[in-house]
């Protein structure tokens, strides 16, 4: 059987050498649990589950136990395409060895009546021949959702750039996005069956709303420096110029995203933690054409707010958040 693109919910967690102090149980599918003391910037265990069910009756699980950043949330998503049934779940708590393993049953798709959404993915290309199915969601508290993270060429075919199904998120935004001149995150949520139908979004589609941002993704040496650096033009409800700075898991310090965002983008921290992978990052947001360039007097402020933000109480969980893998079901003898 071939290999399909699946995806876990995302640690965002950065390399530090001094430890936060809080302890969980980390460990991967069947394996052997450990206890590791989480980093700064973690204060939370999580476990997250994987679920999938093929046609003809395979199914495999994979729970992963760990770390998790500050700030998120117990959430969920789970979709469909022509050949199987994926769910996604991850619950977090704040206190030593609080993700202990414990017997549990493996999730169900219930067939009580529930909330039912559109559904369909990239990995079989069926949200984008608008093929969709239709999913009872497995929790009374899920809404029906749509996620787009296409980001460069180098994006396999397979990847997950489009998702809709059924997802619990605290708080869930509808719509919000972000968008430079390589990237485009964009996730909105709604509370009754098959709210969300049609086409599938692309950027283009969006109209030019007037404003115009700098555009970037990297360090002041690589990938924004000056030279570049250019200016994207905002597009739907992404109305905002945006910059964020922090550590990346991979890139280290000083990592840089500049480009447009949906106000609840300012709003929220987490989202931009764990859509761009960055642990703690410093946040700036405003109105004015080119005015999240880097040599802008505003400071910006850590967590929060530089000219324009409001607070809220938005965090996400979000599985962009999401990091991708393959795996292959056993064969069935």
């Amino acid at each position: 059987m071939r290999a399909l693109t699946l995806c876990l919910l995302l640690l965002a967690a950065a390399q530090a050498q001094v430890s936060s102090g809080l302890r969980c149980y980390h460990c991967e599918s069947h394996g052997e649990c450990t206890i590791e003391t989480c980093l700064p910037g973690q204060e939370l265990c999580r476990t997250t589950v994987y679920y999938n069910r093929w046609k003809g009756g395979q199914e495999l699980e994979v729970v992963v136990r760990g770390c998790a950043v500050t700030g998120k949330d117990n959430s969920s998503m789970s979709y469909r395409t022509s050949q199987e049934i994926i769910m996604l779940k991850e619950t977090v708590c704040d206190f030593d060895l609080c993700n202990h393993p414990d017997a549990r049953p493996s999730p169900t798709f219930p067939g009580a009546r529930r909330l039912e959404c559109e559904s369909c993915a990239s990995s079989d290309q069926s949200c984008e021949r608008g093929r969709t199915l239709t999913l009872r969601c497995p929790d009374p508290t899920d809404q029906c959702l749509e996620r787009i993270t296409q980001s460069g060429p180098e994006a396999g075919p397979l990847d997950e750039r489009y998702v809709r199904g059924c997802g619990s998120f605290p708080d869930c935004p509808g719509p919000t996005g972000f968008h430079n001149n390589d990237t485009f995150l964009f996730l909105r949520c709604c509370n009754h069956s098959q709210c969300i139908s049609g086409p599938v979004m692309k950027l283009s589609d969006l109209p030019l709303n007037e404003l115009q941002c700098h555009s970037c993704e990297g360090n002041g040496t690589h990938g924004c420096s000056p030279e570049e650096t250019a200016v994207t033009a905002c597009r739907g409800p992404m109305n905002r110029c945006f910059e964020a700075t922090g550590t990346h898991q991979h890139w280290g310090p000083g990592y840089t995203v500049r480009g447009c965002v949906a106000p609840t983008w300012c709003e929220t921290p987490h989202l931009t933690a764990t859509f761009f992978d960055l642990t703690e990052p410093e946040i700036f947001c405003c109105y004015s054409n080119e005015c999240n360039e880097a040599t802008r007097d505003a400071k910006p402020r850590k967590n929060g707010a530089g000219l324009s933000l409001l607070p809220g109480p938005l965090t996400l969980s979000l599985f962009l958040m999401l990091v991708t893998m393959n795996l292959i079901p056993a064969k069935v003898a």
